[in-house]
Formats: C-alpha cells, sequence, structure tokens
C-alpha cells in the first residue's frame, strides 16, 4: 500500500462503490471549566446505509436510535419526548452528491405523513401540560415544509458534520481557508467559524487519513457570556471560542470513520494565559472497521421506490426459521427494539455494544 494518498488536481474525491453499512456510537459531552467529568452528556447509535441512485447522487439512510441522557435510558418528561421526536425523524434518507453535500431529504412525506400522523394524537394525549402542548408546537413548525425541515437538521452535530465540505481543492499546499457550521448554541442557527482545513495524505496505521479544521481565535458568543456573568473573576479578561475537528477517513471508500470535534469557550489575560469556561466535546467512533475494506454492493436502500421496478424479494437475513427482506428485517428490528423500550431494562449505555 502506498504511503499517501493520491488527490486529482489537489482535489479528495469519495469513492463508496462497494461501501458497507456503517455503525457509529456517539457521545456529545459538555464540561465545566477544568473538569475531567461531564456536566451533560448525550449517547446513541446511529447507522449509514448508502446506495447508489442515480449517477448525480447518492442516498444515505440514516438511522439514529437508542438514545442515552447522562448514561441512563430516557426518564425525565423531556427526555422521554425528544427520545419519541427522534423516533418520528428516523430513519432519515438523504441524496448527497459527490462533494459530500446534502442535495435535500427524500423521505419528508413519509415522516411528516406517515409517522408524525401516526405519533402525533398519541403524543399529545400523552403529555397535556401547556409547556408540554408548546413544545410540539415547535416540532410540528418545523415540518411544514420540506425547506424548514431540511434546515432545522443543521442544529443536529452529526448532521452538520457529517455534511461538512471535505471533497473539496485544497491547493497545491493541502491547506485551504473555509468555514465550518456548528450549533454549538442552544436554539440558535449554527455558528460559522472561519479557519484553515489541512488533509493529511499520509496513510495512517488505522488504514485512513485525517483532515484537520482549526478555527480561527474569536470573540465568545453573547450566549456564553451571559451564562458565566455570575462568575465575575472568569469575566474580567476577554472571552474567546475555538473548535478543532478532526475527521477520519478510511482509505478505500475515503467515508467517515471517526470524527472529533472540540470546542471551546476561554478566557484570556494580558499575558496570553487561558482559562477554560466551557467545552463541549463530539466524538463519532465507528465499529467494526475490518469490514470497510472494498466488497461487492449488496444492500438497496430500503427507501428507494423505482417505478419502474417490482419490490425487492431478495432476502437478506434468515432468523428463526423465516426469510426476510432487507426492508421487512428493518420493521422487524423496530419492532423489537421498540418492545424492549417497553420493558425498560435499566443497563449501562455501553453494555449494548459489548
Amino acid at each position: 500500500m502506498l504511503n499517501t494518498i493520491p488527490l486529482d488536481n489537489n482535489t479528495l474525491q469519495m469513492n463508496l462503490g462497494g461501501i458497507k453499512p456503517r455503525k457509529y456510537i456517539i457521545s456529545l459531552k459538555y464540561f465545566d471549566e477544568e473538569n475531567t467529568f461531564p456536566s451533560k452528556q448525550m449517547d446513541y447509535a446511529a447507522e449509514i446505509i448508502i446506495t447508489r441512485n442515480h449517477t448525480d447522487f447518492w442516498l444515505l439512510d440514516l438511522y439514529k436510535k437508542n438514545i442515552w441522557f447522562n448514561q441512563h435510558e430516557p426518564d425525565f418528561i423531556n427526555e422521554m419526548i425528544a427520545d419519541e421526536l427522534c423516533n418520528t425523524i428516523y430513519p432519515l434518507q438523504v441524496r448527497m452528491d459527490e462533494t459530500g453535500a446534502c442535495l435535500g431529504i427524500s423521505n419528508f412525506n413519509q415522516i411528516v405523513n406517515g409517522r408524525w400522523h401516526r405519533n402525533k394524537a398519541k403524543a399529545t394525549q400523552k403529555y397535556t401540560s401547556k409547556i408540554m402542548q408548546s413544545f410540539y408546537e415547535v416540532f410540528e413548525k418545523n415540518l411544514e415544509n420540506r425547506r424548514v425541515f431540511e434546515k432545522s437538521m443543521t442544529n443536529d452535530w452529526l448532521w452538520s458534520l457529517l455534511f461538512h465540505p471535505k471533497y473539496i481543492d485544497y491547493g497545491k499546499e493541502h491547506t485551504v481557508q473555509t468555514f465550518l457550521f456548528l450549533p454549538v448554541v442552544p436554539y440558535e442557527h449554527p455558528i460559522q467559524f472561519s479557519g484553515k482545513q489541512r488533509i493529511h495524505t499520509e496513510i495512517t496505521d488505522y488504514h485512513g487519513v485525517e483532515i484537520h479544521f482549526e478555527s480561527d481565535e474569536m470573540p465568545a458568543h453573547p450566549y456564553f457570556i451571559s451564562s458565566f456573568k455570575k462568575k465575575a473573576s472568569i469575566l474580567e479578561n476577554k472571552v474567546y471560542m475555538r473548535l478543532n475537528v478532526y475527521f477520519h477517513l478510511d482509505v478505500y471508500h475515503l467515508f467517515t470513520v471517526h470524527t472529533r470535534a472540540y470546542f471551546e469557550i476561554y478566557s484570556k489575560n494580558a499575558d496570553g494565559i487561558e482559562t477554560h469556561i466551557q467545552r463541549i466535546q463530539f466524538t463519532q467512533y465507528q465499529q467494526e472497521t475490518q469490514n470497510n475494506k472494498k466488497t461487492p454492493l449488496s444492500f438497496k436502500s430500503p427507501f428507494l421506490v423505482d417505478e419502474n421496478e417490482g419490490e425487492d424479494t431478495e432476502i437478506y437475513k434468515t432468523y428463526q426459521g423465516k426469510n426476510y427482506t432487507r426492508q421487512e428485517w428493518i420493521l422487524f428490528e423496530e419492532e423489537q427494539y421498540r418492545i424492549y423500550k417497553e420493558k425498560k431494562n435499566k443497563k449501562r449505555f455501553w453494555d449494548f455494544w459489548k
């Protein structure tokens, strides 16, 4: 194997032919000051299935499930509602072009007219307080039309980082000045970070390459200033924020294996000494990376409907003597997961992945 990957005219190009479904474990952690233990934490599992639908784009079926808050299953009302709404939104089907940019969500009508239509009455009857009703109204407003819904998805860290432009012209120095948008402030549009993005074409011991985005130092958003206004000693100095993101791609398909994002709020005195105020850490780690090696494409998107194509009858899996197509197996898994959720077995999040 070569020690570096080639770039076509200094441009990174994905190679998704034959790519297998990828499963990830994702964590979003919030740290106060110099503490090593998070004050808030959310963990969940995700799966991405990639298929080719047209010469102009790829289809990504994106699953998100098993959400845990502060290392426990959802048990507070707001956590249970968030979990239920997540099950309404996902799975998502996204069209992605050759540059890795999102072209739109394909199964919007299925989400609105199918899942939300079925779940709305049940959910609003279950939680009848005015606060909960207003929460559902805000959620439903994001479903008014496809454009509003797609824009609302940018408030998800996974979404923003997954579709951040990586397959671009990096120039002769393999470094480019660019922007990265990330939703670091609650209930506000993603913030634009300007900075340098560099691709390291050297192949690592893990059969991958790394892309590093390093933002410029910039004044902290007013939200963070107001959040810590009671700590006068911290705010005596100027407060800044910065972002570092590391994208790890496999050499076989040049698609996401691991992603690590580090957002920092800090003060700096006249001598340049920094003091952390808050940190947010996002990690996305792929499981079973040994499966990344190229094999013939054998998976079909469960959402793809081709008017010139009959129903998919290919046997995807056999379980307890019964054959399942991929679509039937997905529905079966969803039903089993629903049954599991009702049992509410209290286990640690990581026990699911042993």
